[in-house]
């Protein structure tokens, strides 16, 4: 009986440390939620609603689709993921875009590609 008296402040220091890093969590994820919308918007004119971006916290990342461009946020970068150009499968970050010119850049020039589909250069015609 004195065993579990002597527990219960133990218990009680769980279950607020539990609680706290819970609202800390809550926090972060709010945090990426905004600086992800900031971002997008600042970028790209649209406004994002925080409420419909993705959050991994293990990853510690946030996602979210604007006009079909799939963009990740993780620390301070922020990324374009793009599908294979070839075969339309995987996912391929693309450098981190932090103005206009790399999103331009990343939406109409970068094509991603897995080893096996990048695209080869024809032989050289040596029959000249």
């Amino acid at each position: 009986m004195r065993a579990q008296l002597m527990d219960r402040p133990v218990q009680a220091a769980q279950r607020r440390k539990a609680v706290d890093s819970g609202a800390l969590a809550l926090k972060d994820e709010w945090q990426m939620r905004h600086r992800l919308a900031r971002r997008l918007l600042a970028l790209t004119d649209t406004i994002v609603s925080e409420s419909t971006i993705v959050v991994e916290p293990a990853a510690q990342c946030a996602m979210s689709v604007v006009d079909g461009v799939m963009f990740r946020w993780r620390g301070s970068d922020l990324v374009v993921v793009r599908r294979c150009a070839h075969c339309g499968t995987g996912r391929f970050e693309s450098a981190p875009i932090t103005q206009r010119s790399d999103l331009r850049y990343a939406l109409t020039v970068w094509q991603p590609y897995h080893r096996e589909c990048e695209p080869t250069d024809p032989p050289d015609d040596v029959s000249w």
